[in-house]
């Protein structure tokens, strides 16, 4: 009671005791003068920038860098992977001159360049993550109230079903034979670490290489058919047949689903349409290569085809 008492009448306060102050705002943590002024490295002020904010950003940049690329891809999925499946004779070359007047001359350079900034935004992006992970792994072991952290089950219906999780449909088509599990690695990043030197080689062979000024070769189907239809094993399989199978179908995956991501598609009923779509399109394309692998007399070209080759060590 007396301790109360005590509270509610403090003691009285001396007023010689009281100094007067300068009238200076008081930053937070009770310091004054250049409490919050920046550091500086080599006299330039640095300001720290958070890590959420890092995320961010390189999120935005792997996110709004596929814009050409999506557009483009159903131009060139009807030219290479609908129509040859339909007529393997003239009509590709045909469909490949009207989508080249249709496309500007620096369409090249554009879907290289999103490319790049797509992969490299996506790698920096993980390292920053896993260098992240590390740190604050080391600040737990070293911290006195340490606990083993317990393994958090997915318990949550909608989480459960989440596309980061299994892919469009889950099964064998979403989880890429079961590494999500595994080595804990989403079927999207997955089909973009299969996708992505697939298509550099893709995009080495059939443009950069042809279109230098040591060669200039003028690439059509013609070109994929002698590739298909060759007598040399490693040109037809290394180069043709196993590197066009893996393009088609982690490119049609990556990329459609990837759309489905960033719309945040969550109702599993409608990613599971359009993974039989990303299906039906795959089978077309390999299809497609199945009719171009047909036998064709008098293919042109062969000794320009085969420098292309021997540029990248392959012959």
């Amino acid at each position: 009671m007396s301790s109360i008492v005590a509270k509610m009448n403090p003691p009285d306060i001396d007023p010689s005791d009281l100094k007067q102050v300068p009238p200076e705002p008081i930053l937070n943590g009770g310091g004054t003068e250049g409490k919050d002024d920046p550091k500086k490295v080599f006299g330039i002020p640095f300001y720290p920038i958070s890590s959420r904010s890092v995320v961010l950003a390189l999120r935005n940049v792997q996110k709004y860098s596929t814009v050409p690329m999506v557009l483009y891809f159903p131009l060139h999925a009807i030219n290479t992977m609908i129509v040859p499946a339909i007529s393997s004779k003239s009509a590709p070359d045909e469909v490949l001159m009207m989508v080249r007047e249709l496309m500007p001359s620096f369409t090249t350079k554009l879907l290289v360049s999103s490319f790049i900034l797509h992969v490299g935004s996506g790698i920096i992006l993980r390292i920053w993550q896993k260098w992240n992970q590390s740190a604050l792994r080391i600040k737990k072991r070293h911290s006195r109230h340490h606990r083993k952290e317990k393994q958090l089950k997915v318990t949550d219906a909608a989480e459960r079903d989440s596309q980061r999780l299994i892919g469009l449909t889950g099964g064998l088509s979403g989880y890429f034979i079961g590494f999500n599990k595994r080595f804990n690695i989403s079927p999207q990043v997955l089909s973009g670490y299969i996708l992505a030197p697939v298509l550099a080689y893709h995009v080495a062979i059939m443009k950069i290489i042809p279109d230098s000024s040591k060669f200039y070769i003028d690439i059509d189907f013609n070109f994929v058919k002698w590739i298909l239809q060759n007598d040399d094993w490693r040109i037809k399989w290394v180069a043709g047949l196993i590197p066009l199978s893996l393009l088609i179908y982690s490119g049609t995956y990556h990329i459609i689903a990837g759309i489905c991501q960033y719309l945040q598609v969550r109702d599993l009923p409608t990613r599971r349409k359009w993974s039989n779509f990303i299906f039906t399109l795959s089978l077309s394309g390999l299809v497609a290569i199945y009719k171009l692998n047909k036998w064709t007399p008098s293919l042109g070209g062969s000794n320009q085809y085969q420098k292309v080759f021997e540029r990248i060590f392959l012959v």
